[in-house]
């Protein structure tokens, strides 16, 4: 009689353990990717006999009650919620975001809090630094694993590769023009389009390239950085210009490319106005448009400029303001400035001199322009690869679009993340850097990680690898979400019922036990 007092209180300790886990449920309803668990039953005996009757086994069992031998994870997808905040990240599918303290322990979780510090990296509410792979320049994967950081600011880039894209097009029903290219006259090339380099220190240059239909199907090619002439590089020999072949059809016959018209560069020649006039002689004749001034000096101080001709006979500052005049003709340079001064002034300058008729085939996709020193401390001379081979030519308006790889410093604006888990950081120099790639953990046996609280798991062994691949491979990551709880509020109520219940009953049977008890102890009176 008395085993039945016991067997009753273990039912109430077990249902009792039953509404914890219930409670613990409802409590993390609005816990951020929390999941769910129940209670698993297991049976106890009090006792157990098998006897033999005739041979055959007879058992003699009498249960001593219930208890919560293990609960159970939830491990099912919860529902997403839109936080409009980029860096609120959320898991559609398996596995876990990877998270490390700052004594290197790794943590696992669902819950994608995260914001950025004052370092760039990408922590949660707890501190602890979302961890995955930095990636090259290239957006490649670039060493091991380790805790993400957005850098605040961008080095700046220098120009190096410039492509001309699909879908650009050279009108071929314009005239033909036979006059020299000069490129302050209007009249001697078809169009003109100009935009953004950068050298090594990000200063920004403007690159123009001028079209000229020199005939049928043959285009020449001029290009100026700041209006200056970049002459094209083969080897050490300088051309002015590039000429372009195309097919019947508009392609461009790659094969009958060249550079054309030799020219020869007087680098650093430096001249001096000995009559203080302002005049000063090139050694010379110049090609219009590739006069370089880098610097003059007066009263024994140099002062570092970046002055060019205009291809019509006027100097120009980088602000195109007129500061002074050339003759083509007999290479006579005029600078008010330096006029009626009381001292020897000087000025140094580069230039194209000497044209020669002739051509050389260049590989359309690798044509190298050598570009003028800027003068201003970057690395020099501005050189650049370029790639002319989708340029088309059909009857169809002029279409100019390029792509070049230089950029000026940025300073971090905001954070983006891609589905398949790529950080990408939106700078102020407006590139949108991939920086890195989120690592995603699952488990063969997601049983084996122990809740730590704060939304954390841990293996219950540390020496337990866990499968780790990028996002975007066993699970989408969803930038601007959070993944809800999984818990089923009203599952959960009904289970709190059956708990209440089921108490209940235990509680009757302890109850109904002591009456019978009783009526055992009055059978004496």
């Amino acid at each position: 009689m008395i085993q039945s007092f016991y067997t009753g209180n273990a039912g109430l300790g077990a249902n009792r353990e039953w509404l914890s886990v219930i409670s613990d449920n409802i409590a993390n309803v609005n816990t951020v990717g929390f999941k769910a668990e129940r209670a698993n039953f297991e049976d106890l005996i009090s006792k157990s006999i098998t006897t033999y009757a005739n041979g055959a086994p007879k058992n003699y069992e009498i249960g001593g009650g219930s208890f919560v031998g293990s609960t159970t994870k939830d491990f099912s997808q919860g529902s997403l919620m839109n936080t409009n905040t980029p860096t609120d990240l959320a898991l559609d599918g398996e596995g876990f975001f990877m998270v490390q303290d700052n004594q290197g322990l790794t943590y696992y979780t669902r819950a994608g809090q995260f914001r950025t510090n004052a370092d760039g990296d990408l922590i949660n509410l707890n501190g602890q630094k979302l961890l995955g792979w930095m990636l090259d320049r290239n957006g490649n994967i670039s060493g091991a694993i380790q805790a993400i950081n957005i850098p605040n600011s961008m080095d700046p880039a220098q120009t190096t590769q410039i492509a001309f894209k699909e879908p650009t097009n050279l009108d071929s029903r314009v005239e033909v023009i036979s006059a020299p290219f000069t490129p302050g006259d209007s009249t001697t090339f078809n169009y003109v389009n100009s935009f953004t380099t950068y050298d090594s220190l990000g200063n920004p240059h403007i690159t123009s390239y001028y079209f000229q239909r020199t005939g049928t199907n043959t285009w020449n090619v001029y290009k100026l950085i700041d209006g200056t002439i970049s002459p094209i590089d083969v080897g050490g020999t300088l051309y002015k210009s590039l000429q372009l072949q195309f097919k019947p059809d508009g392609s461009l016959d790659v094969n009958n490319v060249y550079a054309d018209t030799q020219v020869t560069l007087a680098s650093n020649e430096t001249q001096t106005d000995a009559t203080t006039d302002g005049h000063f002689t090139l050694n010379n004749l110049p090609t219009m448009g590739s006069v370089h001034i880098k610097s003059y000096t007066t009263g024994g101080t140099t002062y570092i400029v970046n002055w060019h001709d205009d291809g019509a006979g006027n100097i120009v500052n980088e602000n195109g303001e007129v500061v002074g005049s050339i003759d083509y003709a007999t290479g006579d340079i005029y600078i008010p400035l330096l006029e009626n001064t009381a001292t020897t002034d000087q000025i140094t300058v580069d230039y194209l001199y000497n044209e020669t008729a002739g051509t050389v085939a260049v590989d359309p996709t690798e044509v190298v322009f050598s570009g003028y020193d800027p003068n201003n401390g970057a690395a020099n001379p501005l050189t650049t690869t370029e790639n002319f081979k989708e340029i088309r030519q059909v009857a169809s308006d002029f279409i100019f679009y390029a792509q070049q790889d230089g950029y000026a410093k940025g300073d971090l604006l905001s954070v983006a993340v891609s589905e398949d888990g790529i950080v990408k950081g939106v700078y102020s120099n407006g590139q949108v850097k991939d920086i890195a790639r989120i690592a995603i953990a699952t488990f063969k046996d997601k049983e084996i990680l122990v809740r730590k609280g704060n939304n954390l798991y841990l293996p219950n062994s540390q020496t337990y690898t866990p499968i780790i691949v990028p996002g975007g491979v066993i699970s989408k990551v969803r930038s601007g979400f959070l993944e809800l709880s999984n818990v089923d509020i009203s599952r959960e109520f009904i289970n709190l019922i059956t708990a209440q219940r089921a108490y209940q009953a235990n509680a009757r049977t302890i109850t109904t036990s002591d009456q019978v008890l009783q009526e055992t102890m009055n059978i004496k009176r």
